[in-house]
């Protein structure tokens, strides 16, 4: 089965966890990041989710961090900007502070599902929901386990968030495609018609992975962040931009069109960022 729906890529250039050490390709400075979520809009994607470090590569949620990476992005880009509030270690009010900025999107993490059980919704869970429901922004909940799986159920029953959500489905780095099959199928089955959703991770197959999730109407998120090696499973994975393109041919073997961060605000409903560099027009958008 096709679908017409143009295809949302998503990029998460940089992480909480990845060091110049383990890939000196890995952005982490404002002006690194910046400069690569540019380029990967250039190939093709249309999201950019977006994690900060301070001046020693440590995770930071520092609103003034993010400020910069975004306005330096804006200068050059009109890619849809999503900040994680998912960086582990920090309290719901450090990790809610980035919200001043009016993102819009947010990556809301569920793994305190994953110890605390889906049969209740942890206290973390409904403070990060309140701060999230005060301003306007699509939130993407992070499905990274079954339980957490549970959680999503649980959280859009309670009518905790909106209904107007994405979902993340973090299928890890599977042994072997059918493992990675089966996982991706488990942790998708049920979500929300009509609610996209995307595939991240994969390890080694990925490029199989990232062909089943088109297949199922799915959309793709690549970067550093999430993968070691490109999507031939074998080679080192060099750059954002690489793994972008390399989406983008998947994309294009099995002839789906890729959205423009335009096609991603239509979808949503999100306006153009208040900046005459980039209203109006798609500056950076040139794949698909």
């Amino acid at each position: 089965m096709r679908h017409p729906t143009p295809v949302m890529i998503m990029v998460a250039p940089t992480g909480s966890k990845v060091l110049k050490k383990d890939n000196p390709h890995v952005p982490l400075s404002p002006a690194e990041i910046a400069n690569d979520v540019v380029r990967c809009a250039q190939a093709g994607a249309s999201i950019a989710h977006l994690h900060a470090r301070d001046v020693m590569g440590r995770p930071t949620q520092d609103s003034g961090v993010f400020k910069e990476i975004v306005d330096r992005i804006r200068e050059r880009s009109d890619i849809v900007l999503q900040i994680s509030l998912g960086s582990p270690g920090f309290s719901v009010e450090e990790a809610v502070a980035p919200l001043v900025l009016d993102p819009e999107m947010i990556a809301f993490p569920l793994r305190s599902f994953s110890t605390h059980g889906a049969g209740s919704i942890p206290g973390d869970v409904r403070d990060m929901a309140s701060a999230v429901n005060a301003i306007a922004t699509i939130p993407e909940l992070d499905i990274v386990d079954f339980e957490s799986r549970k959680g999503v159920d649980v959280v859009l029953q309670s009518g905790l968030i909106g209904s107007q959500v994405a979902f993340g489905v973090n299928v890890q780095n599977p042994e072997t495609m059918r493992v990675g099959s089966e996982r991706l199928l488990s942790l998708t089955g049920g979500l929300p018609e009509g609610s996209p959703w995307w595939v991240m991770k994969g390890g080694a197959c990925m490029r199989g992975l990232a062909a089943l999730t088109l297949e199922l109407g799915g959309h793709l998120r690549v970067g550093l962040e999430d993968l070691v090696v490109d999507f031939d499973g074998t080679s080192p994975a060099e750059s954002n931009v690489l793994l972008v393109e390399s989406a983008v041919r998947v994309c294009a073997s099995l002839d789906r069109p890729i959205a423009t961060p335009a096609d991603v605000r239509d979808f949503f409903s999100i306006p153009c960022p208040e900046n005459s560099m980039v209203q109006g027009q798609s500056l950076t958008h040139k794949a698909g």
